[in-house]
């Protein structure tokens, strides 16, 4: 069989460092390309600076880098003779569109546009193209997601909640949306196109809360606080650095359903996602 020549953008990530070891385990020459400091090479995984592209040719490509990078990489891929390319988005590019937080918003239309642009460059050449949106991704302590809520859980022993927290969610473990990456990237003749990646199991934002005290062997304590209140106390808490990250229109989306449907890529690619269970290795330290 002839060597796969992969190039993979974002491998210092989480998602990278899980997914680097599965490529250099296949029939896999990877260039890995990082803005951070080079790490050691090995015989399968090349590191080079995000800027060295000589000499680089490619069968495919896979990025885990925001996908709003990724446009500045296009004139490049296309001198590396790339066939394929797969890369992450996000489907907060249609929960944030309508968002009452203009930042929320401008993220929305950074993911919309770069889609866009991914979609557009490879149909004028020829390229089979991917893009995978996860939900809400979790895994090994180190996501935004399932992990800040286990650290809120642990440092004050309740979690605030409004509306009872009814709507539904589907978290995604962070290596099923590896796995999902390395199917988009190995299928014979994968259909190129959009591609929801959501969890094996749909659940009301309570019920994922509760399973996040369960799992951390902490009493469930769940908050009621009225959605002003709520909001007040987030703008509170982003003028510390860890939660500078928070909007007060989480507040609104704690009612709302964000379910997707990942069936499309259960039909092309396999794609079959466990359902959401927190083991020890995926809590944070």
């Amino acid at each position: 069989m002839a060597e796969l020549r992969v190039g993979i953008l974002g491998g210092s990530s989480l998602l990278g460092e899980r997914a680097l070891p599965l490529l250099a385990d296949t029939v896999c020459q990877v260039s890995a390309f990082t803005r951070g400091e080079l790490k050691a090479s090995s015989a399968r995984v090349v590191w080079r600076d995000a800027d060295d592209w000589h000499g680089v040719e490619l069968d495919a490509f896979l990025s885990f880098a925001p996908i709003w990078v990724v446009p500045s990489y296009l004139e490049r891929l296309s001198a590396s003779k790339v066939r394929r390319v797969v890369v992450l988005s996000s489907t907060s590019r249609f929960i944030k569109e309508q968002s009452p937080d203009p930042r929320e918003r401008a993220l929305a239309q950074c993911l919309i546009r770069a889609e866009d642009c991914v979609r557009k460059w490879a149909q004028e050449r020829g390229v089979e193209w991917v893009i995978l949106r996860p939900t809400m991704i979790y895994g090994f302590g180190r996501d935004k997601n399932i992990a800040e809520v286990a650290r809120f859980i642990r440092r004050f022993g309740f979690f605030p909640l409004i509306g009872g927290g009814v709507g539904l969610r589907q978290p995604v473990h962070v290596d099923d949306v590896v796995q999902a990456c390395m199917a988009a990237l190995n299928t014979p003749c994968v259909e190129s196109g959009s591609y929801n990646l959501s969890g094996g199991e749909v659940l009301a934002y309570r019920t994922m809360v509760a399973r996040i005290f369960q799992a951390q062997g902490i009493p469930e304590r769940m908050l009621p606080l009225s959605a002003g209140l709520l909001s007040l106390a987030i703008s509170a808490m982003r003028c510390l650095p860890r939660y500078r990250h928070l909007s007060a229109a989480l507040v609104a989306r704690m009612s709302q359903d964000l379910v997707f449907d990942h069936s499309r890529a259960s039909g092309h690619f396999g794609f079959l996602p466990r359902p959401f269970h927190l083991s020890d290795g995926d809590l944070p330290e």
